[in-house]
């Protein structure tokens, strides 16, 4: 706006800053602005700094009014910090505000710029606690004598923020010492920085979700009637299993290995994800869980068990098209999640997956286990009503909560808890933590994959919002957003392909497979389904020998490509105990050792049911007494008993290992290399003559065992 113009501004108010320098509220062709007073003429046309940042108001211009030179800057719908307003904003909110200010401050501090002015009047904020500052017309080189006056204004402004204008109010001993750092003459331009890091470690230890928002009672109440629908609670058993995994200090791929193996589906659908080109890049077929976890890691291997775990067996539920629509959206939320994950700074991608499927898990629960409420909710959505205040009003919670104490139940770790939580209205500030942004990934694709589902809209203009709304937070392009939703939307059908035709027929599932951020952009190209080529990690329920010689051969394959690599002892180990425990269906599978020549025999580690009570029983002296185990070490000879009650072999079995009543049937293949007897592997079955060796079987168990030797022998030379 050039000086010489003059135009007509209606003044709405005028603010007087403590330099003497005032600030005005205009109105100017229906356009809201605030003029701030310059002491000298400036530019007709604004410079474009180099210094930008979301947070600094963009200067527009000058105006000359009564003689003075102003500075135009739109207002929009922001308004002037007015301190004594903000009593009733919680104190984490005000921190909030402070943490905002600071964050300009800093980028110019870096940038080598101070602001010179910093006052309330010179900032401004909306409903939702966005912040503005105004005084990029005025920025100087940065020196030790304006930093220090900036530093002193940033001080009394950000007091005055915490204390929500009222100076005698006592302020927490934690945030005075970062606003007495801000105050120190010795303070140099890291201040703010330090001050910033402070604030936010507060922020990221009081600013929690309330997960029980809905009220005990109520959530209470709907987490009883979901233990008493018939598939809960084994679902709540197998989920906690997993994540109690998670917390062991020692022996995590054995605990989370056992999980996952006492469910057979779940196993074959997990080696069949691991072997999928999403995982190509490692190279060979994975046969076994324990080398899955060997090579795609603990987390990774947990977090994709977890989401198969969840999808499979809530969109499995045979009532209404309705579960499997919500099911899927889901899915493609934590999809989005993954795919995202790398764009915006997250490192944990299948933890993404986790974290974005379970923004919708209270949601799922319902229209799950709550049917005919969730119909209610729809209804009063359907005329109108927002999603929260409909849920809440029918199920006294909103999904949020829900879905926040079921997770609980199932004992995810925190940071997982954390992720889940929705985000709160208005702009997104930048994450404190690693689970912070995880929790803005997670919630930024909840709400967009609830913007795609909607018709009606202008997805492009809604999706530019949005972007705006997390834009500090994760600073995603429209570019990789457009690029990661059309990956997402190819790994959605193809695993929809796998489910069969109906699976992806409903209203959502076929919105978001169509989605398009942008109208003129093609339709994501319809994936074909993949090829239904045999698949010899799998174990189908009704194998007979083949089958198992398949799984047997697989195996070999796998612990072959584990020892031409760098690998554990006892994770090749526990990857030859799964092969003989799903190649030949023994109840238990376990390996026993010796610690020393004079030590007896005990078992380790191993697979079966309640494994970890039959490993500290079986025990065995084998330098004394005329046991078959000890017979099996000092012959170096494999054996099988078909019956431990047959009168021939009855008089061999210790009196230990009928305590146990554990099998009736048993194999042992001795470990013994150099003459030493280092231990045994055990497999056995509860049933008298049910283990049935073929030739075949068994010269895979013997080069299973061979591996084992070559393995320790190895391990020795290192």
């Amino acid at each position: 706006m050039s000086a010489a113009a003059e135009p007509e501004y209606q003044i709405v108010a005028t603010l007087n800053c403590p330099d003497g320098l005032s600030v005005l509220l205009a109105n100017h062709d229906g356009e809201a602005l605030a003029l701030m007073e310059s002491k000298s003429e400036l530019p007709d046309t604004p410079p474009r700094p180099a210094f930008r940042h979301p947070l600094l108001q963009a200067w527009q211009g000058q105006v000359r009014l009564d003689g003075k030179h102003y500075a135009v800057y739109r207002q929009d719908t922001l308004q002037p910090l007015r301190l004594k307003t903000l009593q009733a904003l919680p104190l984490a909110e005000r921190i909030g505000l402070a943490c905002d200010i600071l964050e300009p401050l800093i980028h110019l501090h870096a940038s080598g710029k101070c602001l010179g002015r910093l006052y309330p009047e010179t900032v401004l904020a909306d409903i939702h606690q966005r912040v503005a500052l105004l005084g990029e017309h005025a920025c100087q080189t940065l020196s030790p004598e304006r930093l220090r006056q900036e530093l002193l204004q940033a001080e009394q402004l950000l007091r005055g923020l915490i204390s929500a204008g009222a100076p005698e109010r006592e302020c927490d001993p934690e945030l005075e010492q970062w606003l007495a750092a801000l105050r120190d003459p010795a303070a140099d331009a890291g201040a703010c920085r330090r001050a910033l890091a402070g604030l936010q470690d507060w922020l990221a230890r009081h600013q929690r979700f309330n997960r029980q928002e809905g009220g005990r009672a109520a959530l209470d109440h709907l987490l009883q009637r979901m233990r008493h629908s018939p598939d809960f609670p084994a679902l709540s058993q197998a989920i906690a299993a997993i994540n109690k995994s998670n917390n062991a200090d020692s022996e995590r791929l054995q605990a989370l290995s056992s999980a996952i193996l006492k469910d057979v589906s779940l196993t074959n659908k997990l080696l069949k994800v691991v072997n999928s080109a999403n995982f190509s890049q490692y190279g060979g077929a994975v046969s076994t869980i324990s080398r899955a976890i060997v090579i795609l890691g603990f987390d990774t291997i947990r977090n994709l068990a977890l989401s198969l775990l969840l999808f499979e067996h809530l969109h499995n539920r045979a009532h209404a098209d309705e579960i499997r629509d919500v099911a899927i959206k889901t899915l493609f939320t934590g999809l989005l999640a993954r795919s995202l994950a790398s764009a915006c700074g997250v490192r944990e991608a299948e933890e993404a997956l986790i974290c974005g499927m379970l923004q919708n898990l209270g949601e799922l629960l319902c229209v799950n286990y709550f049917r005919d409420e969730y119909r209610q909710i729809q209804m009063l959505v359907d005329a109108g009503a927002g999603v929260d205040q409909a849920a809440h009003q029918t199920l006294g919670a909103h999904y949020a909560d829900l879905g926040a104490a079921t997770a609980a139940l199932w004992r995810f770790p925190e940071r997982i808890l954390t992720g889940m939580e929705p985000m709160p209205a208005g702009a997104v500030r930048q994450p404190q933590t690693s689970e912070m942004r995880m929790k803005a990934l997670s919630s930024l694709c909840r709400e967009l994959v609830c913007q795609l589902t909607q018709s009606g809209i202008d997805q492009a203009e809604a999706s530019r919002k949005l972007l705006q709304r997390y834009s500090r937070a994760l600073a995603l392009e429209w570019a990789p957003l457009e690029q990661q939703l059309a990956q997402a939307q190819t790994l959605l059908s193809a695993y929809l392909a796998e489910l069969g035709p109906e699976a992806g027929q409903g209203p959502r599932s076929q919105a978001l497979r169509q989605a398009r951020l942008n109208k003129s952009a093609p339709p994501p190209a319809a994936s074909a389904p993949p090829p239904t080529a045999p698949d010899p990690t799998r174990l189908q329920a009704t194998a007979g020998s083949a089958g198992r010689i398949a799984v047997l051969s697989a195996g070999v394959q796998d612990i072959t490509n584990t020892l031409l690599g760098d690998y554990k002892l006892n994770d090749l180990l526990r990857i030859i105990l799964e092969t003989m425990y799903r190649g030949l269906g023994f109840d238990h599978a376990l390996i026993c050792a010796r610690s020393g020549t004079d030590l007896p025999l005990q078992a380790r580690f191993g697979f079966g049911e309640k494994v970890e009570l039959l490993l500290p029983a079986l025990r065995a002296d084998i330098d004394s007494g005329d046991s078959l185990f000890r017979k099996a070490l000092e012959r170096n000879a494999d054996m099988l008993i078909d019956d431990i009650d047959a009168p021939a072999i009855a008089q061999h079995i210790p009196a230990w290992y009928r305590q146990m009543s554990v099998a009736h049937t048993f194999v042992l293949l001795p470990l013994s290399l150099d003459k030493r007897k280092l231990g045994i592997l055990y497999g056995d079955r509860r049933q008298a003559g049910s283990l049935a060796i073929a030739p075949e079987q068994l010269s895979l168990l013997k080069t299973l065992r061979n591996q084992a030797l070559l393995a320790i022998r190895q391990q020795a030379a290192r």
